[in-house]
Parts: C-alpha cells; structure tokens; sequence
C-alpha cells in the first residue's frame, strides 16, 4: 500500500479555487486530479486505496450534494471534504448525514485544508483496508457449505462442541469432524486462527 501514491480530487466551477487548492496541497505527497465540472469528475473517477474528494457545494448542473449522491449509488466511499462561499447549513447538515467527511467555508484557511486532506486521505486508506478484509472474509465464507457456515457462527460465539452439537442436533464427533475439515479447507492449524478468520 505504502507504494501506492494517493490522489486529491478537486471539484470546483470557479478555476481561481481549483488553482489556490491545487497550490495548497501540492507538498503532499499525492497526485491531485482538479475538475471544472462535477460531470467531467465522475466520467473519469475510479477508486483507489487512497483518495479523497474536495468538492464545491454549489455548482451549475450538478452539484455537491448531486455528485455524493452518484458516489453512494455506486458503492463507492471516498471521503469527502465539502466547501461553499455560502452559509447554506440544510446542505452541509444533509451532506454530513450522507457521510461527508467535513465540511469547510469559504474563503478556506490553507492548514485547516491541508489537516482535513491529510486526516480524509487516513481514512479512505482504513475503508480500503475494511473493504479487503471484508472481501477476503465473504471469499472464505462462499467457500463452506450452509452446515460448516453455521458451525463457524457458532464458533465465533465461543460454543464448544459438544454445545455446537446439541444447538444443531448433531453427535459431538460430527461436530468435531466438521471442524477438522474446516481447517483443512481454510488451511489453518487451529480453532483460534479459524475464529480469528471470521470476527
């Protein structure tokens, strides 16, 4: 991860902001992308382990609210810094309830921007890492069979055998038998890696 840059999007109609943001941010250590048209971020936008999103509340055609919106119809989750030269608090109270990552005034002060960016850029690197590890755990879980699934969630509770067996109806030693393949199919050695594999 360490290898890969991360990468600043600006969305701004006003190309004064997206040069001054653009002058902030460059001693970081991330590509930053600028757009003069939310329409001409979203046609080129594909998610990375580490972004974030500075986006100008208002603008013609479509606006912040608008592109958060495309964003989470997509399952995407990059974090986003909203800004506005108007006091329109309904928009940055609906846009924090949708998951915005913050949202700032114009005129903007530099080291609170750069703050935010760097604490944005923090947390889209942590939803990445969620992400991954929820998809290697659900690639695990596709590969048991519904008796072994619900044997794992017993498991993961802290059930013993012997009361995996009674919930399930089972003889201890089928329980028994199904844990052994399980960490044969997971290639694991040990019930505690295998419960560790699914919290």
């Amino acid at each position: 991860m360490s290898s890969i840059r991360s990468r600043i999007y600006i969305i701004d109609d006003d190309e004064i902001i997206l040069w001054m943001f653009k002058e902030l941010l460059r001693d970081l250590d991330a590509d930053i992308y600028a757009y003069a048209s939310a329409t001409a971020f979203l046609d080129a936008y594909y998610p990375l382990p580490s972004e974030c999103l500075i986006c100008d509340l208002r603008m013609p055609e479509i606006g912040g609210l608008q592109v958060q919106q495309s964003l989470l119809q997509a399952g995407r989750q990059l974090p986003i810094i909203f800004v506005s030269g108007h006091s329109d608090v309904r928009s940055a109270v609906e846009a924090m309830k949708q998951g915005a990552f913050d949202f700032l005034e114009k005129p903007v002060n530099g080291n609170l921007l750069i703050d935010k960016v760097q604490s944005a850029l923090v947390r889209s690197r942590t939803i990445h890492a969620k992400h991954l590890t929820d998809s290697a755990r659900q690639a695990r879980l596709s590969l048991l069979t519904p008796r072994e699934s619900q044997i794992v969630s017993l498991l993961v509770v802290g059930k013993s055998s012997s009361q995996i067996a009674k919930v399930l109806d089972l003889s201890v030693r089928t329980v028994e038998n199904h844990r052994a393949r399980l960490k044969e199919k997971l290639h694991i050695s040990s019930t505690a890696e295998l419960i560790k594999l699914f919290l």
